[in-house]
């Protein structure tokens, strides 16, 4: 359940709502503004094994605790989204990526955080490093496309099956 915000994040004062651009949005009287509910940005990482194998991370921390998922995490201010996915892939599985290219973003909805989430994955085509599990990963391992795990989060599952298809098509 996404929880709608009560007051300005500018100035502190309660929200009024506007019927704006075909929808109900938070107004700040005092600001005399908008305050617009966006989702919040993440990346991930896709990187593949010598065969083909997906790495995945074994999550250590809500949400998603004890299930695979991507290398991924928030996007940061002042931060580009191949630039968080790179982080997050080096803080989870100590693997620096390059030559990265976008597989898609997508949307979903998110219970634990209480409003939306934009998914932006990309796949690094090259890394250096070995892989051992860091930050919020209990463990990571590279998987077969086919016979992934149980995953903690659909849109990961669904960025695999839109990277699968691009290097079906020879896109990637």
């Amino acid at each position: 359940m996404r929880r709608t915000k009560k007051y300005c994040p500018y100035c502190g004062t309660r929200l009024d709502t506007i019927y704006m651009e075909g929808r109900q949005r938070g107004y700040c009287p005092k600001e005399k503004r908008v305050i617009y509910d966006n989702p919040i940005p993440a990346a991930t990482a896709i990187v593949t094994g010598e065969s083909g194998e997906i790495l995945l991370v074994y999550r250590n921390i809500m949400p998603g605790k004890y299930r695979w998922a991507l290398p991924g995490g928030f996007i940061e201010i002042g931060e580009s989204p191949v630039k968080a996915a790179r982080r997050e892939l080096k803080e989870e599985t100590g693997l620096e990526a390059m030559d990265p290219e976008i597989v898609d973003a997508l949307y979903q909805e998110s219970t634990f955080y209480h409003t939306s989430i934009l998914i932006i994955g990309y796949y690094f085509r090259k890394y250096t490093g070995t892989p051992v599990a860091g930050d919020d990963a209990k463990e990571i391992g590279f998987f077969p496309i086919d016979n992934l795990p149980d995953m903690a989060f659909e849109s990961h599952r669904e960025l695999i099956r839109i990277f699968k298809l691009m290097k079906e098509k020879g896109k990637i």
